[in-house]
């Protein structure tokens, strides 16, 4: 079995060329996870239905400097030299894209991405939907301070009810929702067995309902609230409310008001659920490209060229939190962490904040020295999956892109 696997892994170190054939394999219960997850990431569409987010060809907005970016970096990873490149094939890492002063200085690819190819973004998408809801209530077509039930009744009888957007969108609400991937009986699996995302044994006797059905029947912790809990479900609901108040699907809505006026290269996609609930939380898949032009979008204040596309105010919002004093999960000496609208700030002194996903998705965003990284993975499985796989060894590998650009 062992040797199985890791001749497996070879398989996927091919180009991607080689690899767009769909191996052995693939099904709802093996998808998910490594060496099957390398391919399936980048072939969504082959193995889920998903709506399109289009981009707009008139207003693309070129990156500057992509001619002439390097296809490979020297770093100091651990104290001994070492090439990108081959730190990716042992991270697992798809693609990383870095951007220094606006401008592409590297792009590489691995496994089976392509510049072309989008990839799963899992919850680098939350971060979208965050920023998807700053234009919506820029419109005033949402109050922060407004409860979910306001524009939701549907979801009146849950823990999230009498929450403020807010609330949400820090993740501080009351709902009970159990994020424990490992466990087959946490909420997350159950929404992913109840999306049909996920089928096999870990699904047995959850009906396929969809998140109309699912979310209705999430329960209350008062105990949560006011704290950061991290709860996927969370984010499908501030989707909810945005269809509610503005009439329109959800991924209408990010292609409307943030991917065509950012000026994306290429449209992205969503997964759709058996109810036809668009997946805000996790199931965005968008070009590597694109994905920096988040991060981009970001350290620019919202603004891509002579566009404010989302208000100046909200991300400055985000980069000026000073840290939250009940912050109980793990972080460096001297740091003091917060999640703020759906982003990850370090609390590191320098302003630095991140998109994160399962399975080695980020965006890294340093407005103390002007970069963006963006990058895809598929580690085996959530956490990592393989010695020094994992968020830790990712962050080391972004701390060494930026020394080295410094």
């Amino acid at each position: 079995m062992r040797m199985a696997f890791f001749s497996a892994l070879l398989l996927f170190g091919l180009s991607a060329s080689a690899q767009d054939n769909r191996p052995d394999g693939v099904t709802g219960a093996t998808w998910q996870f490594g060496p099957l997850n390398r391919w399936a990431y980048t072939h969504i569409r082959e193995i889920l239905p998903t709506k399109d987010i289009p981009n707009d060809y008139r207003t693309v907005r070129p990156l500057k400097g992509l001619s002439v970016a390097a296809d490979d970096l020297a770093l100091e990873l651990d104290g001994k030299p070492a090439m990108l490149s081959e730190v990716m094939k042992r991270h697992f890492m798809d693609g990383v894209l870095v951007l220094k002063n606006g401008r592409v200085v590297a792009e590489l690819y691995g496994g089976t991405l392509t510049p072309e190819r989008t990839h799963l973004l899992w919850s680098v998408s939350k971060t979208v939907t965050g920023m998807t809801a700053a234009s919506v209530a820029a419109d005033g077509l949402i109050d922060l301070e407004k409860t979910v039930a306001h524009y939701v009744p549907e979801l009146a009888g849950t823990g999230w009810a009498d929450n403020s957007l807010r609330l949400l969108l820090d993740m501080q609400d009351t709902s009970n929702w159990n994020e424990d991937y490992a466990a087959p009986d946490s909420t997350v699996r159950r929404q992913d067995c109840s999306d049909g995302l996920l089928t096999g044994s870990m699904c047995e006797g959850v009906p396929v309902v969809g998140n109309y059905g699912f979310l209705p029947g999430v329960g209350r912790d008062e105990s949560r609230r006011g704290r950061f809990v991290y709860k996927s479900g969370t984010t499908d609901v501030i989707a909810w409310v945005l269809e509610a108040a503005t009439g329109k699907r959800f991924a209408d809505l990010v292609s409307e008001r943030l991917w065509k006026p950012m000026g994306a290269e290429r449209s992205a996609g969503v997964t759709v659920d058996v109810s036809g609930f668009t997946l805000a939380s996790g199931g965005m898949v968008a070009t590597l490209r694109d994905i920096a032009r988040i991060g981009q979008l970001m350290l620019d204040r919202g603004r891509a060229g002579d566009r404010q596309v989302i208000p100046a105010a909200w991300v400055e919002d985000i980069f000026g939190q000073s840290g939250d004093p009940s912050w109980s999960g793990p972080a460096p000496d001297g740091f003091a962490p917060y999640y703020r609208s759906f982003v990850w700030g370090l609390g590191d002194g320098r302003g630095t904040v991140q998109a994160r996903g399962v399975h080695g998705q980020f965006i890294d965003v340093s407005p103390s020295t002007e970069t963006v990284v963006a990058i895809f993975s598929s580690w085996p499985d959530v956490e990592g999956g393989a010695p020094g796989v994992g968020h830790d060894g990712t962050q080391a590998v972004i701390d060494a892109i930026k020394k080295a650009l410094y």
